[in-house]
C-alpha cells in the first residue's frame, strides 16, 4: 500500500512534491479506471473530512485587482470558493482589497478558529444608535402602550408573587396591574389609543394630565397580586413558554427596593430588559453577513437595516416575548450563515442547537426552525460535495464523510449526508425547549392551547364580501403596513403609505436580485458550489421570514372562516427573521452597487433615518400634539415636554435621551459618509486580512499520514 503524504500546512500552501492517494479512499471502479499506479495532486482535508487536491484549495496568495466581467460576478457568498489569485468578485467588485473578502470567524463559538475580524467602528456606532433609539421609543410610548404589554407584565408579576403557571383560562390579571392598564385597554384612553378616536374628538395624551410622578404608586399599593373578578377574559399569555417572564421576575427580584417603585418604573425596568435582549441585533446581522461571505461595507449595511424598521423599534422598546425570539433566531441565523457555506462542524451544530432551544422557549413560531436548520445543512453539504478529489479523467471520486451516523453506513442514499451535525442542532434544541410543548400536549391535548380557554367575542371589523380574495387582499396589505409601521394599537398612528410601499419594493427587489444573481450564474467550475447550493444559501436565510408569514396567514385564514374578520394579522411576527432578511438585502444591494459598495452603509442609514423620522412624526403628531394642531418644527419643545410628563423618570432624563439619539444619528451618518468617500476604515472595508470560508480554513490543516 502506498504511503499518504501529510497535507499542506499554513506555512506551505503549495508543496512542491506530489503525494500518493490513500488507496482506502479510492473505490474499485476508480482503480479499474485509472490504474493503481496513477497519482493525484497533494491532498488535504475539507470541512467534511473529504480529501481535496491542492487545485481545489484556497491559496493564501494575494488577490489581484483585475475584476471579472460584470455578467460573471459570483454572489458574495461564493467568493471564497474561487482561488484568491483569480480576482473573483463578490457582487460588489473584486475581492482584491484585504478585508473585503469573505468572513467566517464570527459568532459565539460558531466561527472558524483563527483570527477573527474586529467589529468596525461604524457597526459599533450603529449598535449604540439602535439602543438609543429603543430607549427613545420607550419614552415616546407611555406605559401600557406596547402590544399586550399589561398581560406580559402581569405574567412577571404573577411569578414574583407565587402564582405559578395556571391552566389556560385560569390566570386572571392582577388587581395591581389592572388598576392603571385598564385605562388603555377598556377605560378613558381606549378610544384614542385603540380605535383612532382622536379623529372623532377624543383627547390625545398631550391634552390629558397624567398622575404626577411623585404620586404614582407601586403594583402592591394599587391592589397587589389579587386577581380581578369582574368577569373579563383571562390572561391569554399563559399559552406561551415562561422563559422571558421568569427572567423578568428574577430581574425585579434582584433590583433593590423594586417592589416599592412606582408601577411605571417597574414596567420601565422590564422594557429595558427587552431592550437589552434585542440590542445585539445589528451586531448579529453584521456577523451573519460576514459568515455568509459579504465584504465589510455590505456587512455594515446589513447591520443598519434593522434601524429602518420602525415597527421593530417599537416592539423592542416595550416589554413582550417577541424580543427573546428575535434574539434567538438572529443568533441561530449567524450559525446557519456559516453552515450554508460548508461549516459542518459539531461545535457549530451545538451552538445552533442552543439558540434553537432558546427560541423554542419563547414562542410557537420556533416550530418552523427545524426545517430551516435541515435545509441549511443540506445546502452546506451540497456546497462541499463539489469539493471532492478528482481522478485524472475528471470524474469525481466518492469519498466518505465523517459527519454521518454509523447506522447509516449501509444506506447509500444517506451515507454522505451531514446527518450527525444536523441531528445535534435539532436534537439539542428539542432537548432544551421541546419539553414545554410536550408538557402542553400531555396536559391539554394541544401543543399550544387556547390561552383564554374559550372563543372570545371579536371587535375587528367585518371583511365583506366573504371570499378568499377579500381576506387575502386585507392580509397582504396589513402585513406589509404593520411590518414597517406597526405604530399604534392598531391604527393610527400609521406610517406614510408611500414610505411603506417604497420600503417594501426596495427590500423585496434587493432580495430577488440576490436570489436571481445566485441562480443565473453560469456552469460552475470544478470545486465551485453548484447552482442548487448557490440558490439555496440566500433562501435558507429568508426561510424564517417566509415560514412565519405562512404561519400567520394560515391562522388568519382559519379565523376569517370562523368570524369573517381579519384577526391576528401582525407584521411583528416576521421580525424573528430580520437578521437573515438584512443579510440577503445587503447582498442584493451589493449586486446593484457593483464597485460602489462603499455607498451601501450610507444608503441604508439614510433610508433608516428617513423611515424613523416619518415614524416619529406620525407617533408624536397623534399622541403628543393637541387636537387640530399640525406639526411644525416649533412644536418640538411642546412634544418633548408632553412626553416627559408621562415618562417614569425625571424631565431631564427624557430630554437627555432624545438629545443623545439625535447626536447618534448625526455621528453615524457622518461616519458612513466618510467611509463612502473612502476616507476611513469605519465600515471594516480595509481592516484585517482577507477572510476565508470554513472549508478553505480546514483545507489548510495538517493531515496525519496513513499507512
Amino acid at each position: 500500500m502506498t504511503k499518504l503524504s501529510t497535507g499542506t500546512s499554513d506555512e506551505d500552501a503549495h508543496p512542491a512534491s506530489l503525494a500518493d492517494v490513500d488507496e482506502r479512499l479510492v473505490t474499485p471502479r476508480q482503480r479499474r479506471r485509472r490504474g493503481r499506479t496513477r497519482r493525484a495532486g497533494p491532498a488535504s482535508i475539507d470541512a467534511r473530512g473529504v480529501r481535496l487536491p491542492c487545485s481545489l484549495m484556497t491559496p493564501e496568495t494575494p488577490t489581484t485587482d483585475k475584476p471579472e466581467p460584470r455578467g460573471e460576478e459570483p454572489l458574495a457568498a461564493d467568493a471564497a470558493d474561487h482561488p484568491a489569485g483569480t480576482g473573483a468578485t463578490t457582487g460588489t467588485g473584486t475581492a482584491s482589497t484585504a478585508g473585503t473578502g469573505t468572513e467566517a470567524g464570527t459568532g459565539s463559538g460558531g466561527g472558524v478558529a483563527g483570527r477573527r475580524p474586529a467589529v468596525p467602528a461604524l457597526v459599533l456606532l450603529i449598535t449604540a444608535l439602535h439602543v438609543a433609539l429603543l430607549v427613545t421609543y420607550a419614552f415616546v410610548y407611555p406605559t401600557w402602550t406596547g402590544y399586550d404589554e399589561a398581560q406580559h407584565v402581569d405574567m412577571v408579576y404573577g411569578l414574583q408573587h407565587g402564582a405559578g403557571w395556571p391552566a389556560p383560562g385560569e390566570k386572571m390579571i392582577a388587581t395591581g396591574v389592572a388598576a392603571t392598564s385598564d385605562d388603555f385597554d377598556r377605560g378613558r384612553y381606549q378610544d384614542m389609543f385603540q380605535s383612532g378616536g382622536k379623529r372623532r374628538g377624543s383627547p390625545s395624551f398631550a391634552e390629558i394630565a397624567p398622575t404626577p410622578r411623585g404620586e404614582r404608586r407601586s403594583f402592591d399599593e394599587l391592589g397587589g397580586a389579587t386577581p380581578v373578578d369582574d368577569g373579563r377574559l383571562s390572561n391569554q399569555m399563559i399559552q406561551h413558554p415562561p422563559l422571558v417572564y421568569a427572567v423578568g421576575a428574577g430581574l425585579l427580584e434582584i433590583l433593590p427596593g423594586s417592589a416599592g417603585w412606582a408601577y411605571d418604573q417597574q414596567v420601565l425596568a422590564l422594557r429595558l430588559l427587552n431592550i437589552l435582549i434585542v440590542a445585539p441585533l445589528p451586531l448579529l446581522a453584521w456577523a451573519a453577513a460576514r459568515r455568509f461571505g459579504l465584504p465589510g461595507p455590505l456587512a455594515t449595511a446589513a447591520a443598519a437595516l434593522p434601524l429602518a424598521v420602525p415597527g421593530f423599534t417599537r416592539v423592542g422598546a416595550t416589554f413582550n416575548n417577541d424580543g427573546i425570539l428575535i434574539l434567538a433566531t438572529g443568533a441561530l441565523t449567524v450559525m446557519l450563515a456559516g453552515v450554508v457555506r460548508g461549516d459542518l462542524r459539531r461545535r457549530t451544530a451545538a451552538w445552533a442547537g442552543l439558540w434553537f432551544g432558546v427560541a423554542m422557549l419563547s414562542k410557537a413560531f420556533a416550530f418552523a426552525l427545524p426545517v430551516t436548520i435541515a435545509a441549511a445543512y443540506l445546502v452546506g453539504w451540497l456546497r462541499l460535495r463539489r469539493r471532492v478529489q478528482a481522478t485524472d479523467d475528471g470524474s469525481p471520486a466518492r469519498v466518505p464523510s465523517p459527519h454521518r451516523l454509523p447506522v447509516l453506513r449501509r444506506l447509500p442514499v444517506l451515507r454522505d449526508l451531514p446527518v450527525l451535525p444536523a441531528t445535534i442542532a435539532v436534537g439539542l434544541g428539542l432537548v432544551i425547549g421541546g419539553w414545554w410543548w410536550v408538557r402542553n400536549f400531555v396536559l391539554y391535548d394541544a401543543l399550544q392551547p387556547n390561552g383564554w380557554a374559550t372563543n372570545p367575542p371579536r371587535r375587528e371589523a367585518l371583511l365583506l364580501p366573504d371570499s378568499f380574495l377579500t381576506w387575502f387582499g386585507y392580509f397582504f396589505r396589513t402585513m406589509i403596513s404593520r411590518f414597517w409601521g406597526g405604530l399604534g394599537m392598531f391604527e393610527p398612528p400609521q406610517l406614510s403609505p408611500v414610505a411603506i410601499v417604497a420600503a417594501t419594493v426596495a427590500v423585496v427587489g434587493l432580495c430577488v436580485t440576490a436570489v436571481v444573481a445566485a441562480a443565473r450564474r453560469g456552469q460552475p467550475a470544478a470545486g465551485e458550489p453548484g447552482r442548487i447550493a448557490r440558490l439555496g444559501a440566500p433562501l435558507v436565510l429568508l426561510a424564517p421570514v417566509a415560514f412565519a408569514y405562512l404561519m400567520v396567514g394560515q391562522r388568519s385564514w382559519a379565523e376569517y372562516e370562523r368570524y369573517t374578520r381579519g384577526i391576528a394579522v401582525q407584521g411583528r411576527y416576521l421580525y424573528l427573521g430580520l437578521v437573515g432578511l438584512a443579510v440577503v438585502t445587503a447582498a442584493g444591494l451589493g449586486r446593484m452597487l457593483g464597485g460602489r459598495a462603499r455607498l451601501a452603509p450610507l444608503t441604508v442609514l439614510a433610508g433608516a433615518a428617513l423611515m424613523q423620522g416619518l415614524a416619529l412624526l406620525a407617533v408624536c403628531s397623534y399622541y403628543w400634539l393637541p387636537r387640530g394642531v399640525a406639526f411644525t418644527p416649533a412644536q418640538v419643545p411642546d412634544i418633548v415636554s408632553a412626553a416627559a410628563r408621562w415618562a417614569p423618570l425625571p424631565f431631564g432624563v427624557t430630554v437627555t435621551v432624545f438629545v443623545l439619539t439625535a447626536l447618534g444619528w448625526i455621528a453615524a451618518l457622518t461616519l458612513a459618509a466618510r467611509a463612502a468617500a473612502g476616507g476611513g476604515r469605519a465600515d471594516g472595508a480595509e481592516a484585517g486580512p482577507a477572510a476565508e470560508d470554513p472549508a478553505a480554513h480546514l483545507a489548510r490543516q495538517e493531515t496525519p499520514a496513513r499507512s
